[in-house]
C-alpha cells in the first residue's frame, strides 16, 4: 500500500477541522440563529460571509469569546493570520482556560508552517478540555501530523518520534473506522524501522531510502 501523500494528509486534516462544526439540517439562513449562520457559512467555506456575521454580532457583544473564536476561524481560512492571532491573544488574555482558543491558535500555527508550535497548542487544547469525552480527537491527528511534517524538514528526535507514534495510535484507537486508517497504519509500520537513536534526528521525506 502506498504511503499517504503530504497533500492528501493536509486535505484530511482540513476536512476534519470543518467537520468538527455542528451540522444543521436547514439551509434557509433566515431560519437559523446568527451563530448557526456562521457555522453553516464555515461549513460551506463561505468564510467572508462568516466574518461579516461575526462582526455584526461582536458590535453587540464585543467580549463574547465564542463569537471571537468563530471569527478567528473565518480569518484563519482566509489566510489572514496576523488578524486571527491578534484576536486569539485577546481571548487568551481574558481567559486562559478556554480549550477552543488553543484549538484555533493551533490551526493558525499549523497553516503558517509553525509545526512545533502547532503541536504544543493542540496538546494544550486536549489538556484544557475538562471532560475527555468532549475532546475533538482530530487534535491527536493534527499534533502527530505536525511531527510528521517536521520529520520531512528539520527532522525529529527520539522523544518526538515516540510521541508522533503514540499520537497516531491514540487517534486510530479513538476512530478505528477512519477512512485513511490503513494508510496511517502503513506509515507507522514503515517509520518504526527508522527510529532515530538518542542524540540523532530522523529526516525522511517518505520518498525513498
Amino acid at each position: 500500500m502506498k504511503h499517504i501523500s503530504a497533500n492528501l494528509l493536509k486535505l484530511i486534516v482540513l476536512m476534519l477541522s470543518l467537520l468538527s462544526l455542528p451540522a444543521f439540517a436547514q439551509d434557509d439562513d433566515e431560519s437559523l440563529s446568527e451563530i448557526a449562520q456562521v457555522q453553516q457559512a464555515i461549513r460551506k467555506k463561505e468564510f467572508l460571509k462568516a466574518e461579516h456575521i461575526c462582526l455584526r454580532m461582536l458590535s453587540k457583544h464585543p467580549t463574547d469569546n465564542d463569537i471571537r473564536h468563530l471569527l478567528s476561524h473565518a480569518l484563519i481560512f482566509q489566510l489572514r493570520f496576523p488578524e486571527a492571532d491578534s484576536l486569539l491573544r485577546k481571548v487568551l488574555e481574558s481567559d486562559t482556560n478556554l480549550p477552543g482558543t488553543y484549538w484555533y491558535m493551533g490551526l493558525s500555527a499549523e497553516r503558517q508552517g509553525k509545526d512545533l508550535k502547532a503541536v504544543g497548542l493542540f496538546k494544550e487544547y486536549v489538556a484544557k478540555t475538562p471532560n475527555p469525552l468532549n475532546v475533538n480527537v482530530s487534535a491527536w491527528l493534527h499534533a502527530a501530523s505536525g511531527f510528521r511534517r517536521m520529520m520531512h524538514k528539520e527532522g525529529i528526535n527520539t522523544a518526538q518520534f515516540d510521541e508522533m507514534i503514540y499520537l497516531y495510535n491514540h487517534y486510530l484507537e479513538a476512530i478505528p473506522t477512519e477512512v485513511y486508517a490503513d494508510n496511517i497504519q502503513t506509515f507507522i509500520e514503515n517509520v518504526k524501522l527508522r527510529k532515530p537513536i538518542p542524540g540523532q534526528k530522523l529526516i525522511w521525506d517518505e520518498k525513498g531510502e
